[in-house]
């Protein structure tokens, strides 16, 4: 089902508010001037996009408020929760199911230099009320949420470790952890060391003496068909499939010993956003250039959208779908590949803050980006999601010169919020319908003939009132 507020049709960006130095564009609300999100400028809607919402997590290097943004086609703000900076991050959130119900999820915490985070998982419900965290002792890596029809979640912890016996290396070496946890009582049902499974001979990411060897670096992680864990080693170029329980590995697909054969144009490297598709096939964003010290060129002029068909008899993969941005963007770090129900992909250009929809022809039909120089996204996800916020719509008003009211209404997080009516009166406690409008982005103006008091009711598309906000006093100039 489409998620209610989503536009079809892209058909305006948003207004930008730039900084003094025109370096950062947020955008600004009368009625919640609390938040401050970072602004976004569509650049091409020439088709109609999959339905549903954008789910973004912005992050910068300046000090504007970062958090989950939820936007419309438009770019619209329909969620925002303002929970970072530079210094604290939040990423990677996505809409999963926990308990047979829709939740959000993303991660927080501190970011380590060397490429990875120490952090927390939030579950969110339908009201934006966190349900769970996972990690409370910091410990949970920024790059692999998933959470389980079993109600567990599989992440993903880096630690720096003593050499390997026998390995000529003497340096530290950042070893991954995966484990399954119970999100309800926090028990691990499983842990998986990298060290004992995967040799840092696999690596392409060369050791250095400035710090320590991230030779593996698992970014992804999903279930695939059969509830095995997949796994992408962006630093050893596979995506391996490990036995849920033991951690014995399955199968390697792509690196230095692939279990399928790889023809040339299947063959990926730096991947990030693996997922495991129903039908077996694997799809990922291929990076195809590396964010990694020591430097290492890039593999291919461009990233790609890709998606392989696995013939896990004849032990072959084969190339589907292979879609690069046509102005030919290579980005060494972050991005995503989403392969929608009706056979578009919505890709995110990872640290160029922009994203991309492609429709079944792999021809792009929409384009959109941050107009902050310095942020960007981890991933991007069109979602199905329905929500009623907790709090009462916001209000804001103001006389205006003719000595009318205008009022400024926002709800945030309202996904089925359709219309608006303005209740206008002489006192708190006899108000009435003044007017009522169409929802008309993140913030809505409303006028009305002059009054000493206003509220604004939020309605659905069946005329339900929804909630109603608190009562204000209307300036008297």
């Amino acid at each position: 089902m489409p998620a209610p507020v989503a536009s079809a049709t892209p058909v305006a960006t948003v207004p930008v508010l730039h900084t003094a130095a025109d370096t950062v564009a947020v955008q600004r609300f009368l009625s919640r001037p609390d938040l401050v999100p970072p602004a976004i400028q569509v650049t091409t809607a020439s088709a109609p996009t999959s339905p549903g919402l954008i789910l973004l997590t912005p992050k910068a290097t300046t000090n504007e408020q970062l958090g989950p943004l939820l936007v419309d086609d438009t770019g619209s703000p329909v969620w925002f929760a303002s929970r970072g900076d530079k210094l604290r991050l939040v990423m990677n959130a996505q809409a999963q199911t926990y308990r047979g119900k829709p939740v959000m999820t993303w991660w927080e915490g501190a970011f380590i230099e060397l490429g990875w985070g120490m952090g927390s998982v939030t579950i969110a419900d339908q009201n934006y009320r966190k349900i769970a965290e996972v990690g409370t002792d910091r410990s949970v890596d920024l790059h692999a949420i998933k959470i389980t029809p079993q109600n567990t979640i599989i992440v993903v912890t880096y630690r720096t470790t003593t050499p390997v016996p026998g390995q000529v290396n003497v340096r530290p070496i950042v070893e991954n952890v995966v484990r399954e946890i119970d999100i309800a009582t926090g028990k691990v049902l499983m842990t998986w060391n990298s060290l004992e499974h995967i040799p840092v001979g696999e690596s392409y990411l060369r050791s250095n003496e400035v710090t320590a060897w991230d030779y593996l670096h698992i970014n992804a992680a999903d279930l695939d068909a059969a509830g095995n864990i997949v796994i992408s080693g962006r630093n050893t170029h596979t995506v391996y499939t490990l036995e849920r329980g033991t951690g014995k590995i399955l199968s390697r697909l792509g690196g230095k010993y692939s279990d399928y054969a790889m023809p040339a144009d299947a063959v990926f490297a730096w991947q990030h956003n693996v997922r495991a598709l129903p039908n077996g096939d694997i799809s990922m964003f291929d990076n195809e250039a590396a964010a990694a010290f020591p430097p290492v060129p890039p593999t291919r002029p461009a990233s790609r959208a890709l998606i392989l068909h696995l013939d896990k008899t004849a032990h072959t993969a084969t190339v589907t779908r292979s879609a690069s941005h046509p102005e030919g963007i290579s980005t060494g770090a972050q991005g995503s590949n989403q392969l929608m129900p009706d056979g578009h992909i919505f890709v995110s250009w990872g640290q160029t803050g922009r994203f991309t929809e492609f429709d079944q022809n792999d021809k792009m039909i929409y384009d959109a980006r941050f107009t902050g120089a310095s942020v960007d996204t981890y991933v991007a996800n069109r979602v199905d999601w329905h929500a009623t916020p907790a709090e009462p719509p916001a209000i804001a008003a103001r006389r205006s010169a003719d000595g009318g009211v205008t009022a400024y209404a926002s709800w945030n997080g309202a996904t089925e919020l359709r219309r608006w009516q303005l209740l206008t009166g002489p006192d708190r406690n006899h108000l009435t319908v003044a007017t009522e409008v169409p929802r008309g982005g993140f913030e809505t103006v409303i006028t009305a003939p002059g009054a000493a008091f206003a509220a604004v009711r939020a309605l659905s598309a069946d005329g339900k009132v929804l909630k109603t906000s608190a009562v204000v006093p209307v300036p008297a100039t």
